[in-house]
Parts: structure tokens; C-alpha cells; sequence
């Protein structure tokens, strides 16, 4: 069954190119020009080994590295993958609540939370699986990456948890496609379904987002529940574009596209464009720039409601932000 319906994207994959030009669209004058200055703190945290801080690591031979993925709970909290001292941080409120220590042996560069309370861990290099604990934070399960749809664990760039429609379930997100691994309970699937690109924030929907050239992005959003027909928008910035960190759908069909861009200097910037369900662009945010060079996976979270957050480092400490434009977003689209 898996095999079959992979084979079958795979052949549209090949074959779309007629389909996604069908129409194209290239809009100007956002309403939205945000920047850093518009983010709220929701937390701040000092860097380190001691019991509330995060920890950073700046070796004078390999990459700096700093955590590596953040998510929020279904409560507000705040999960931090502290992958320097090993352990995720979880605060509420401004305050750490507790500490779980992460499984022994695994570099972790992602993870995620399911319905409930448990977390899914990415290790993408050394074990080279999904690990999920419970909440208590005792291991739950561990399954391999390497399987149907996935050649080598390295392809597996992060996860993400579909929470609603009929595919729901733990996501290996491989950039072009993505693999169901696990249902939501964490329990493993052995279809291991493989999908042409992101799934919406419904389930019913794919998206896929391409850098094309130095200053453009193309980004692609299938029918509802037939990803074998695609639409595609053009999205032009004045910058140049180092890759697409993520697209993301929010609640509104709003779509989300965060970018990595270099300025006139260089220097590193991420840039966040939102589009209408049609590709015609809402609005943007600049995120605030780092302020250090050390490693991060996963820097910005969209939720549900459209509100976006991000986390930095400066060099007092770690922070996080939300911006929230879906007031302004809302009224657009009426």
C-alpha cells in the first residue's frame, strides 16, 4: 500500500511541471512590515550548566553550537532541547519547571510534542532513530529511521507532528517529502506513508517551498485532497535567499514561509513571509538578528492561531518571542 502510493507521487513529481505552471502569480506591497522591535519576551534565560540556564558550546575547532529545537505545550510551556547539557528545560511563566534528561547515547537535533504530553526526539547521526518519551519523561520507544522511504537517516532533515486529518501522525520531514514514522500515540507505523512535501495545518493539503536563483523563492500548494495537482506563487525578496528554513500553514490556511537570508554585508537574517491560501503575500517579519554564531535547528514556531515565535541567542543569554500580527492578518482577509 505504502509503496504504491509513494510510487504514485513520485510519478507526479516528475510529470508536474505542466501543472504547477498552470498559474503563477508575483504580488507586491505587503501590509504587514514587522521587525524584531514588534516581538514580546515571553522568556529569557541565562547561558550555562547550572540548573535554569541553557547551555552553549564554542569549541575552537568544529561548529559552535547552541539548543538545537524549542516547541510550545499545549498549556504555554516552553521545551527547550538543551542539547549542550543534555536535557530538555521545560518553563512556564517565565520560570523552569522541571528538566528531563535526554536518552544516553543519541545526538538529538529536533523534536516535537504529542497530544498529551510525550515528545518525540530526532537523531539523525548516532542512533539514527526516533525516540519518544512519555511524559514523565521515561523512554517510551525507539524506532529507526533507515525503512520505507528513507534511504539514510542524514536524509531526515526534522519532525513535526500532523495533529488533524486522516494522516496524522509523526513526520520525518525530508525536505522534499515527508514519511510518516509513528501514529500520535507514538506507536510505529509500518506503512510508513510518503507524501510529496509538508502537510497543510488540516491534513488535506501539501506544500512544498523551492529557492529559485538568488532572490526567489517558489512555493507550491496542492488541491485539497489531491496532491497530484499543484498551484505555485512566486515570492521575490531583496536579499539573498541561503535556503528555506520551513513552510507552515496555520489554522486560517494562511501559508508561512521562513527564510534564511544574507544582507548586503553577509550577515545571517531570518525573514518570515506570510501569504494568503492563493500565494499573494500579507505580510513580513524580519526576525530579530543573532547576536552569536552558535548552531540552532529549529529557530521559529508558527501556531495554530497564526502567531509566531522565535528563538535567539544574544550574548547576555537565550531568548524567546512572540509576535502576534493575526489581528491585522485577520482583517486583511475579510
Amino acid at each position: 500500500m505504502a509503496a504504491w502510493i509513494c510510487w504514485g507521487f513520485m510519478v507526479f513529481w516528475i510529470l508536474g511541471a505542466g501543472i504547477w505552471g498552470s498559474w503563477e502569480r508575483a504580488w507586491a506591497g505587503p501590509l504587514l512590515n514587522w521587525s524584531c522591535e514588534h516581538g514580546v519576551d515571553l522568556l529569557r534565560v541565562k547561558l550555562g550548566g547550572s540548573r535554569d540556564q541553557i547551555g552553549i558550546s564554542t569549541p575552537s575547532e568544529a561548529n559552535p553550537e547552541g539548543p538545537m529545537s524549542f516547541d510550545l505545550g499545549e498549556k504555554g510551556e516552553i521545551y527547550i532541547l538543551d542539547h549542550v547539557n543534555r536535557r530538555i528545560q521545560v518553563f512556564a511563566q517565565g520560570s523552569r519547571i522541571k528538566g528531563v534528561p535526554l536518552p544516553k547515547g543519541g545526538v538529538f537535533t529536533d523534536m516535537a510534542l504529542l497530544p498529551g504530553g510525550q515528545v518525540a526526539l530526532l537523531d539523525n547521526s548516532a542512533k539514527k532513530a526516533l525516540f519518544i518519551l512519555k511524559e514523565d519523561g521515561s523512554l517510551s520507544s525507539v524506532m529507526p529511521l533507515q525503512g520505507a522511504g528513507i534511504t539514510s537517516a542524514e536524509e531526515v532533515a526534522g519532525i513535526y507532528v500532523q495533529s488533524q486529518g486522516k494522516l496524522a501522525g509523526i513526520w520525518a520531514d525530508l525536505g522534499a517529502r515527508s514519511v510518516r514514522l509513528a501514529h500520535l500515540d507514538g506507536s510505529e507505523d509500518p506503512e510508513r506513508i510518503s507524501v510529496p512535501g509538508i502537510l497543510s495545518f488540516h491534513g488535506d493539503r501539501l506544500l512544498r517551498a523551492e529557492k529559485i536563483g538568488d532572490v526567489t523563492v517558489v512555493v507550491q500548494s496542492s488541491q485539497k485532497e489531491k496532491f497530484s495537482i499543484w498551484s505555485q506563487s512566486t515570492v521575490h525578496v531583496e536579499m539573498f535567499v541561503e535556503g528555506v528554513r520551513e513552510v507552515a500553514q496555520d489554522r486560517q490556511s494562511r501559508i508561512y514561509l521562513v527564510l534564511g537570508l544574507l544582507d548586503e554585508k553577509d550577515r545571517p537574517l531570518d525573514l518570515v513571509m506570510i501569504l494568503d491560501p492563493h500565494g499573494k503575500p500579507l505580510g513580513r517579519l524580519e526576525l530579530c538578528r543573532p547576536q552569536t554564531p552558535h548552531e540552532m535547528h529549529r529557530r521559529v514556531r508558527i501556531s495554530p492561531e497564526g502567531v509566531i515565535f522565535q528563538m535567539g541567542l544574544e550574548k547576555k543569554g537565550l531568548f524567546i518571542k512572540k509576535f502576534n500580527p493575526r489581528f491585522i492578518l485577520d482583517k486583511a482577509g475579510k
